[in-house]
């Protein structure tokens, strides 16, 4: 009887009227006994949490959100979250793990919060109506534009490049840059089991041990997080490549923390230039950077990042993975945020003398970047400094984002070149 039980059990909670009626159908076609077993194999299965709350209406477990300002809020109507209520992917993420982030954390600081995550790549499908507007709204992204993807980098043009005798350094302190992946047919690290983590952790160590076998630059180490001692975590702490757990509460509450640090690992090659976070906030995170004034850091950086990412992808073919994509949206992530390419190009300038004019913000703005300090214990050091990058990862090809961020650095150097030789920023301004 445990096979009828559960049938009934799951059939009385189970989605909408009309969805219902299609499974009584089902019944009165091929019998009580053998519907019960189709529903066994091909029901999917949600968090016991997201089955809890549909024996509830969903007038009745629509969230509080008149105090929330992200996203999410803006666009999740009573009317909306009784349509996609009844959704489900075929890993068991609902609507109510889409929103969880936002509902959890109802302020942000700029109002560009999403306040959503995606569980598997099926989420931004199956939960269009949600997705759609916030990233249409975010990114300025057209319901029926298609996202392209290049990586020929003799397409790029690096500043100051042809003047030999300009020490670029001078400005230039370091340069980053990183794209975020997921793999495809695999549950996101919001809605992984411990064994589909690790099974994940275990695909890539596999690749890994490939890649550094690629070349002399990529020879390197895989870190299993959990077998870390703390000497090897404080020398990759100073290392700058540890892999710490997200501790702000919209990761906490996204469910990426679970089980740390239980399949989670960390990629570095020899000299410090390329590492990899395993199992953070998405599958993969590649890293391409350089410290300390590394001489043409803007190029090797670049380039390093390029060889790296077409090597693991051509390895990842072998082993029969890909990363989770989507013709329109691009590469799928666990936070729209990263959707499209999922690269973050930071360079790290030194300007004295602009930042100390009350519109630098204004010139950052204008140049389409995103500007932050750089947080260091070495406050002196770094005084004047700071980090610029893209906006959007969304809408361009990588090349496109890189040249973008490019020529903005070019543009803020020749300004802080203006204003040593003692003019005044108006004058270029008005150029």
């Amino acid at each position: 009887m445990s096979t009828y039980s559960n049938f009934f059990r799951s059939f009385v909670h189970f989605g909408s009227n009309q969805q219902r009626w299609k499974v009584a159908a089902m019944i009165s076609s091929v019998g009580l006994t053998t519907a019960a077993l189709l529903w066994q194999n091909q029901q999917h299965h949600a968090s016991s949490y997201s089955l809890h709350l549909k024996r509830y209406s969903a007038i009745a477990e629509y969230p509080q959100l008149h105090k929330h300002s992200n996203l999410m809020a803006r666009h999740l109507t009573p009317q909306l979250y009784a349509k996609l209520r009844d959704r489900i992917t075929s890993s068991g993420y609902t609507i109510d793990d889409v929103i969880q982030v936002g509902v959890d954390n109802p302020r942000s600081p700029n109002g560009q919060y999403f306040g959503v995550t995606a569980g598997d790549e099926e989420s931004y499908r199956m939960f269009s109506d949600l997705f759609n507007p916030l990233i249409r709204e975010r990114f300025n992204y057209p319901f029926e534009s298609r996202q392209y993807h290049d990586f020929d980098i003799a397409k790029l043009r690096f500043p100051f490049e042809s003047d030999e005798t300009f020490n670029i350094n001078k400005y230039i302190l370091s340069s980053r840059i990183r794209i975020t992946r997921n793999l495809a047919t695999f549950t996101f690290p919001t809605f992984s089991t411990r064994a589909e983590r690790r099974r994940v952790e275990n695909k890539f160590k596999k690749v890994f041990e490939q890649f550094s076998q690629t070349n002399d630059l990529f020879n390197g180490i895989y870190h299993r997080l959990s077998n870390t001692d703390e000497r090897e975590q404080e020398k990759l702490f100073n290392d700058g490549v540890f892999l710490f757990k997200p501790i702000a509460m919209n990761w906490l509450s996204s469910g990426v923390c679970r089980d740390w640090p239980d399949g989670r690992a960390i990629y570095i090659n020899s000299d410090k230039s390329v590492y990899a976070w395993i199992n953070q906030k998405d599958h993969l995170r590649f890293v391409s950077w350089s410290k300390n004034n590394a001489a043409n850091n803007l190029r090797s950086v670049v380039t390093n990042f390029v060889q790296g990412i077409n090597s693991l992808e051509d390895i990842m073919k072998t082993e029969g993975i890909s990363f989770a994509h989507d013709d329109h949206f691009g590469y799928l992530t666990t936070c729209p945020s990263n959707i499209g390419t999922g690269l973050k190009y930071n360079v790290y300038l030194k300007l004295p003398n602009l930042t100390k004019d009350r519109r630098f913000p204004t010139i950052i703005k204008d140049l389409h970047l995103t500007m932050n300090e750089i947080m260091d214990p070495d406050a002196e050091a770094f005084k004047d400094c700071i980090d610029v990058s893209n906006q959007d990862r969304i809408g361009k090809t990588e090349i496109e984002i890189i040249q973008h961020v490019l020529n903005g650095v070019t543009k803020l150097i020749e300004i802080e070149r203006h204003l040593e030789s003692g003019n005044k920023l108006d004058d270029y301004l008005k150029q």
